[in-house]
């Protein structure tokens, strides 16, 4: 099991830093679609997570289509990435340089547009098909869905702010270091379970170590030297007690959002939510933590910089 955890992550982070480079290479030269690094991982993530929302749904209600998942997990980000302008969304830092360029905006106008219309169709053949359980199924399917795909435009807007692909790294680092810690301390330690009834494995150890490396790795990102000289003004408006408490925040919601996502599986009647990640299971099992602790991250961020 451990093995399998490393080579996935062996596998996919460095392909979700490579992406924030690619984002930040494309800024530098001044290109017009220096998100779409980043926008395309993402939207990896999001489909492949609201299509497992909807396979959890499945093992519920038998006829629950998996694409509607698909669907409304990737409807809000077409939008948010069309719409994030300074004018629409607070704390966007938009330039010549960084404005979506027609080509872009015709691909996320399509894609959303694609994304309602073909929602709508599977909603509409579910509820003819099955009645009170077409519509039960797809309330959950969509409000899943929903969720998932705000969340991750949230990483998006992050990644529009001041400190651009800095902000998306620091919260990246935050959730998979606290959701490591939490593992090995949990291992290491055992002793009281944190919520058995929700997730048997989860530990008091595990969540206090987590919370408390999320933290102390917040608290390095305003005294690395490399930081201070690339990005001035992360440690001009970020002091480190202000990143211990982003770290802080970001690591309670985290875990908060790991116990969601269990008790949705807990009702779903699953273990895991999928089997594309070895180790860790799906998509939603990995980033559970990630989905809410986003909007909150934007928000603090928001607040602090000033």
């Amino acid at each position: 099991m451990l093995r399998k955890r490393i080579q996935a992550a062996l596998f996919g982070l460095p392909l979700i830093f490579i992406s924030l480079y690619l984002n930040y290479y494309l800024r530098s030269r001044g290109s017009s679609i220096d998100d779409w690094p980043l926008f395309i991982i993402l939207m990896v993530i999001g489909g492949a997570s609201g299509w497992e929302v909807a396979n959890v749904v499945r093992n519920r209600y038998p006829g629950a289509s998996l694409w509607n998942g698909l669907y409304t997990a990737l409807l809000i980000p077409f939008i948010v990435h069309a719409v994030r302008v300074g004018e629409v969304f607070p704390g966007i830092v938009t330039t010549t340089n960084s404005r979506i360029s027609g080509a872009a905006l015709l691909v996320d106008s399509l894609g959303a547009t694609a994304m309602i219309m073909l929602l709508f169709l599977g909603v509409w053949a579910d509820v003819e098909n099955r009645g009170k359980d077409g519509i039960k199924e797809n309330l959950w399917i969509v409000g899943g869905g929903l969720y998932i795909g705000i969340s991750i435009s949230f990483v998006l807007l992050l990644q529009g702010m001041l400190y651009h692909e800095l902000g998306v790294v620091m919260l990246f680092v935050v959730i998979f270091g606290m959701d490591t810690a939490a593992y090995f301390v949990g291992k290491r330690f055992g002793g009281a379970k944190l919520l058995p009834q929700l997730s048997p494995k989860k530990t008091i150890a595990g969540a206090v170590g987590g919370l408390v490396f999320a933290v102390l790795l917040s608290a390095l990102f305003p005294l690395i030297p490399e930081i201070q000289r690339y990005v001035p003004a992360f440690a001009m408006h970020i002091s480190w007690p202000q990143a211990m408490l982003i770290g802080l925040t970001i690591g309670i919601v985290g875990q908060l959002g790991d116990l969601l996502e269990s008790a949705f599986k807990r009702w779903g009647g699953v273990k895991d939510s999928g089997a594309a990640l070895p180790g860790h299971g799906g998509y939603l099992d990995r980033f559970d933590s990630l989905f809410l602790a986003a909007p909150v991250c934007y928000v603090l961020f928001l607040w602090l910089v000033k």
